[in-house]
């Protein structure tokens, strides 16, 4: 029996953290796949990833390809971080 999809809360529980690291990784991957696509042959584009670049980055997150870790801060910065 195959075992379910690792869902992303399960890596990530803070579910406002968790669309602020998908939205970051989802900029990096669409900026990586516009060099990849300036760097390939025209007929050769249809072997590039063309799933949506939220949805890669959301698989990245869950399958672990891609850590993250929190800088923790005192509770005075947390609370008024406007720099």
């Amino acid at each position: 029996m195959e075992e379910p999809k690792k869902r992303l809360e399960d890596v990530i529980p803070n579910e406002y953290e968790a669309v602020l690291l998908a939205a970051k990784l989802a900029r990096k991957i669409n900026v990586r796949r516009g060099i990849q696509k300036e760097q390939t042959a025209v007929e050769d584009l249809g072997k590039l990833d063309q799933r949506k670049v939220t949805t890669a980055a959301l698989d990245e997150l869950i399958s672990g390809k891609v850590k993250f870790e929190r800088k923790s801060k005192s509770p005075d910065e947390e609370a008024f971080d406007l720099t």
